[in-house]
């Protein structure tokens, strides 16, 4: 069984130990800029690729999908597989095929907290420095965060992160520079951007998925319902490729501090044409950040930590997770008080470069100080 470890910023040391599992897979590719040979603590974390059951003495749910307690570990159970959590969370042993993110949660978690008691906060965006100005784009999944990235990125940008960074009480903003999860989509949406494949098959299925993906209504009959069902469940690819970003942009940098100058929240718009672009106060920023917090990793910790503590003796995770983020919320004010906040509806349109909506994206960047509507281009 190989062994990596991975220091995140000096506060939390992971130690993944699995051959080929979804876990050891994703954060060889998702983490590996934090990997390191020669940590220099003991590991605060250790995940651990599994095949052995678990023997639950209670179960909270249905036989298939459930929180269970063995006696000595907490269970997760998703079907056929599992994640187990000794008391502490310090050890957490997963299946093969178990969703990656569901144990990258509560490792951030436990980041989180370090970083909270330093006035700093996690939040799902991309960001960007284009022209010595400092944009952070917080949004739902499929908002159009990559996109909007691959987009100023292409303009000259470089980049604190893709997926999620860190923002301070301070105004400033920590890159987090994690590997780009790039969908058809996104691949579409930028031609030089070339999906690589390890085997001739891997590329022959993936293409038969992205034909049907692309011509079937996901939202119509019975037999478009049933055809999409087979596609995903025996074309689709249920692990993730991410890519460096500076594999696909190599003049672009990663920006590891800077401040911020403007926080743009995306927000996908089906039935519109244009990026519209509107200025919201901080009170508006601020229930979208907890929405987007919410549902990004804190309604699914939230319920994880209330079935521990009701498994688990003299556990206070729930207490643990308010803490962090009535902290975190409290970081998100004083930043939304001190920058220009502002809101983007982005058209959902597969192909950006199709639509113009590439350019679009660039130019209602490069004009926040007067928030305007920019037509995109059919």
């Amino acid at each position: 069984m190989s062994q990596r470890s991975y220091d995140f910023f000096g506060d939390v040391v992971v130690t993944v130990l699995g051959d080929g599992g979804r876990t050891s897979q994703q954060y060889r590719k998702m983490y590996d800029q934090f990997e390191t040979d020669t940590p220099a603590n003991d590991p605060d974390i250790v995940i651990e690729e599994t095949t052995e059951a678990v023997q639950p003495e209670v179960v909270l749910g249905d036989p298939d999908d459930h929180y269970a307690w063995t006696g000595d570990e907490f269970v997760i159970r998703n079907g056929a597989d599992f994640m187990a959590v000794t008391p502490g969370w310090q050890h957490i042993r997963v299946t093969r095929g178990f969703e990656p993110f569901y144990s990258i949660y509560p490792v951030e978690f436990r980041i989180r907290q370090q970083r909270a008691a330093r006035q700093q906060a996690l939040i799902h965006a991309s960001g960007v420095r284009l022209d010595g100005q400092t944009t952070l784009f917080p949004a739902w999944r499929g908002a159009g965060k990559t996109n909007t990235l691959l987009s100023l990125l292409r303009e000259g940008a470089d980049f604190l992160s893709d997926d999620r960074l860190w923002v301070g009480a301070d105004g400033t903003a920590v890159g987090y520079p994690l590997g780009v999860n790039l969908q058809p989509f996104n691949i579409e949406s930028f031609p030089e951007i070339k999906r690589q494949h390890d085997t001739e098959l891997d590329r022959l299925r993936s293409e038969l998925h992205e034909f049907i993906d692309e011509r079937v209504d996901r939202t119509n009959s019975f037999p478009e319902t049933a055809l999409n069902f087979v596609n995903d469940r025996f074309l689709g690819d249920d692990s993730r490729d991410f890519t460096n970003i500076s594999d696909l942009y190599p003049r672009a940098e990663h920006v590891e501090q800077a401040t911020v100058d403007n926080v743009v929240f995306l927000q996908a718009a089906p039935n519109v044409d244009t990026v519209a672009v509107e200025g919201i106060s901080t009170g508006t920023a601020m229930s979208a950040t907890s929405s987007i917090c919410n549902f990004e990793w804190d309604g699914r910790l939230r319920e994880y930590f209330h079935a521990y503590d009701s498994l688990v003796n003299d556990s206070s995770m729930v207490a643990a997770l308010d803490a962090v983020v009535e902290q975190e919320r409290a970081t998100f004010r004083e930043l939304f008080d001190d920058v220009a906040t502002y809101r983007a509806r982005i058209p959902r349109k597969r192909n950006w470069d199709e639509h113009n909506l590439d350019t679009a994206i660039v130019e209602a960047v490069e004009s926040l100080d007067s928030p305007r509507v920019i037509q995109a281009m059919d």
